[in-house]
């Protein structure tokens, strides 16, 4: 499973408190192929534990024992697959080359950096290379990560959220595969025949309607809203709320044929505009032709990632 930055963090604060030291390992530049992008990290204590990944496993094992033998007091810069042998050695693909960060942490760093992730409030690790200073501070979450020699500006969002409304077979599948990529899952149905037959350890139940529970709760820039209730009474009550906030995706399950008559719908009673209704995914999912309760939530979940990525 991939670690994102909130469980990162958190695992190295625990072993900061532990009175173990720790620093930050930051992808900063790459060059070529590299197997991961700039902004991955790992979180490295001083006993040897690790969190995150900055290579796949290319570079960690040297990462790693360089660490051991040279505990950084102070801010370096690292660069891995310059040459020909050292790409070769490293295993690194297609010639690539990447420039690493290693930034020593305070545990009252990781505790600030920790809860505005959890306040689901993105923000920035700022690191100054000639005072060898990191600080946080609030930032757009549209903002990129960015190395210009001597600062190092490595943006953090919290964990991407994902909504789904209707408590059938699609949620439950969906829910456990998008847990395999980091992502969070809640369910929403007031509908007591479904709601009955979820299982709570599958991922949290919300039983009101998906409205209520999307204004209560909040939906931001990382956030995916999908509905396959079947049943527009519902369906709709989150797409119209989804479709008029910052939510990285709004789709709804339903034929071409549905779709369309949702959309009519939606701009002849509600009065949401073309470009509004041009952010819903209706069909949702990507085009793979699904037809089981599995397929269609690998289509959606494909989806997800793709934006996710982007």
């Amino acid at each position: 499973m991939q670690a994102e930055h909130e469980e990162i963090l958190q695992a190295a604060l625990t072993a900061a408190d532990a009175g173990k030291q720790i620093c930050l390992v930051s992808v900063i530049e790459t060059f070529g192929s590299s197997p991961r992008p700039v902004g991955s990290l790992l979180a490295v204590a001083d006993s040897g534990e690790f969190w995150g990944s900055v290579s796949g496993g290319c570079v960690e094992e040297e990462l790693l024992e360089r660490l051991r033998g040279h505990w950084p007091g102070q801010a370096e810069v690292l660069l891995y697959g310059e040459s020909e042998e050292e790409r070769a050695r490293l295993q690194l693909p297609c010639g690539g080359c990447m420039r690493l960060y290693v930034q020593p942490l305070q545990d009252n760093v990781l505790r600030d950096a920790l809860q505005a992730l959890k306040d689901r409030q993105p923000i920035a690790l700022l690191s100054t290379f000639s005072d060898k200073h990191c600080v946080v501070q609030p930032c757009d979450s549209k903002q990129e990560s960015s190395w210009d020699g001597e600062r190092w500006l490595n943006v953090l969002g919290p964990r991407w959220q994902l909504y789904i409304v209707g408590a059938g077979p699609i949620a439950q599948y969906l829910v456990q595969m998008a847990e395999l990529v980091n992502i969070r899952c809640a369910v929403i149905d007031p509908r007591p025949e479904y709601a009955e037959q979820w299982q709570e350890h599958w991922a949290p139940l919300y039983r009101q309607y998906p409205d209520d529970v999307l204004a209560a709760r909040g939906v931001d820039r990382h956030c995916f809203i999908t509905t396959v209730s079947h049943d527009p009474k519902i369906d709709d009550l989150a797409i119209m709320l989804a479709l008029r906030s910052d939510a990285a995706y709004v789709g709804a399950m339903g034929s071409v044929r549905t779709s369309a008559k949702r959309r009519q719908r939606l701009q002849e009673h509600f009065g949401f505009s073309e470009e509004e209704l041009a952010a819903l995914k209706a069909p949702i999912g990507l085009d793979i032709h699904s037809k089981t309760p599995a397929e269609i939530a690998v289509a959606i979940l494909a989806d997800l990632i793709s934006v996710k990525n982007a």
